[in-house]
């Protein structure tokens, strides 16, 4: 049976799950292989080879890595260093079907692709493989405004400040390791296949951190290991990622959170996190209990983002795509996840939107989303109060380190007062074209606050598990409560 159908023309779909050629030329090219940094340990489980191109392997404690560029055809041939009975390789709409001699997978790519091996379900030791188009943009190292790190090597760059106009370089190869900071910054860019590195830092902080800043582009990097978020833009415009892949496993890793800040776009991305893959935000001071700033807080407000044909492993804690928890500005709004595959979520929703404070959540669209495998709770839309809300008592608040637990008669007595007290509204939700895989209908809930019917005008439109149509809460195994206006239509708005 094909579970997963496209809806979109099939060079438009190629771009998408493929990596995209974004104008690069597809006539025979060969394979680029970048050199194996210094220093850097060999993963023991793989070897991997493109047309005969020895391929260098990076070593994680949880995943091996490994990238190169090509242009026109490439054979891929993958010795494992295990015996191997039920390979896959994602996303699945790729439909890539490895041939299997002993220990070894062969199979062909003829584009671009970011790619997930598992071998007989072993989620510890999954290789991720990212075919790279060719370069057509790389600088020069002696460019005007251009900071090159070379391949092949170590950099201990330390933390790195952005300037205007300036072009961040990492070649195929190099390791770069530090922090990427930028204030009041404009036409930066951060581009190279080379990695951004965190695996060895001891304490938690944001890898790329953009504050108050516009017409930044970051395009083909790696960044390996996070400790702390990944990629943040507060308080900024016209932030656009392509063909970046953020790996992690470590505590509050998320990949990528566009907070409060307009005109966002990730594009041809990919994603594998152990807390949220993609977490949209307004980490404003509306709610605040005590603020006396007298900032309009509509600069606060998150509009006009876009997560695109990309793909997602979200593993242990957090969501793959979500809107929250932060909704502290008065609106999040405009919000479009579409063409993307979710390969694995092995704990909590694939697809959520949580609204733990005062301000609305509006004009959402999830639509032609393939999720795959490992998914134990489909969708999830929430308004609620808890240690995270703004307006909590800064005795229970997640970031007093002294908190008490939110537990216990008191807890309750605060919990009380806020059902009777206005809070934050998700409304104008669309989930169209959502295609469910696996071997369960995973399950799914809507759950307003309290009986105001925070959650309003949500829609189904061509939900699929299996292949089969769902056409009701019910068959959709969706709980509602505390919500109004839940609707299937069971149309598509984007049919084949």
């Amino acid at each position: 049976m094909k579970l997963f159908q496209h809806h979109k023309p099939a060079a438009i779909l190629l771009a998408g799950i493929c990596g995209g050629l974004n104008g690069y030329p597809d006539a025979k090219g060969g394979v680029i292989a970048y050199p194996a940094p210094r220093g850097i340990d060999a993963s023991a489980d793989y070897q991997v080879r493109a047309d005969n191109k020895n391929i260098f392997v990076y070593k994680t404690p949880v995943f091996s890595m490994a990238t190169f560029s090509f242009s026109g055809e490439a054979e891929v041939v993958l010795d494992v260093k295990r015996a191997i009975k039920r390979p896959v390789i994602r996303p699945l709409a790729l439909g890539i079907k490895p041939t299997v001699e002993g220990s070894t997978l062969r199979f062909r790519i003829n584009h671009p692709c970011n790619l997930a091996v598992e071998v007989d379900e072993d989620l510890h030791r999954p290789l991720f493989l990212f075919a790279n188009p060719p370069e057509t943009n790389a600088p020069p190292a002696a460019g005007p405004n251009v900071r090159y790190f070379a391949g092949g090597k170590i950099h201990e760059a330390g933390k790195i400040e952005l300037k205007n106009n300036e072009t961040l370089y990492l070649a195929g190869g190099a390791v770069v390791r530090g922090v990427i900071r930028a204030t009041n910054v404009s036409g930066a860019r951060i581009l190279g296949p080379g990695i951004l590195d965190a695996s060895t830092r001891v304490k938690q902080a944001k890898m790329v951190d953009l504050n108050s800043c516009t017409n930044i582009e970051i395009n083909g990097v790696i960044v390996l290991g996070s400790y702390g978020w990944t990629v943040v833009p507060y308080l900024s415009e016209n932030i656009h990622l392509r063909n970046v892949k953020i790996l992690s496993w470590r505590d509050n890793d998320d990949g990528f959170d566009p907070d409060s800040s307009r005109h966002v776009t990730a594009d041809n991305c990919f994603f594998r996190t152990k807390d949220d893959c993609i977490a949209i935000k307004a980490h404003g001071n509306w709610g605040i209990t005590g603020t006396t700033s007298k900032a309009d807080p509509k600069r606060f407000d998150t509009d006009d983002v876009r997560i695109l044909n990309s793909t997602f492993w979200s593993s242990e804690w957090g969501h793959a795509l979500t809107v929250g928890f932060a909704i502290r500005a008065p609106s999040v709004r405009n919000i479009l996840f579409q063409n993307c595959d979710i390969i694995k979520k092995e704990k909590g929703p694939a697809l959520s939107i949580d609204n733990h404070d005062l301000g609305a959540v509006e004009n959402v669209r999830f639509e032609n989303i393939r999720v795959e495998d490992g998914c134990d709770k489909l969708l999830a839309l929430k308004v609620a109060f808890s240690a995270y809300s703004a307006d909590c008592p800064y005795e229970y608040y997640r970031n007093n380190a002294n908190r008490k637990p939110p537990q216990g008669e008191d807890w309750m007595k605060v919990v009380n007062e806020k059902h009777a007290t206005p809070r934050g509204s998700i409304r104008q939700v669309v989930f169209n074209n959502i295609q469910i895989a696996g071997d369960r209908l995973p399950d799914s809930e809507i759950k307003g606050y309290g009986p105001a019917n925070e959650i309003s005008d949500v829609v189904f439109q061509n939900i699929t598990f299996q292949g089969r149509v769902l056409k009701s809460a019910a068959e959709a195994n969706l709980k509602i409560q505390n919500a109004s206006d839940v609707r299937f239509e069971n149309m598509a708005i984007n049919p084949p």
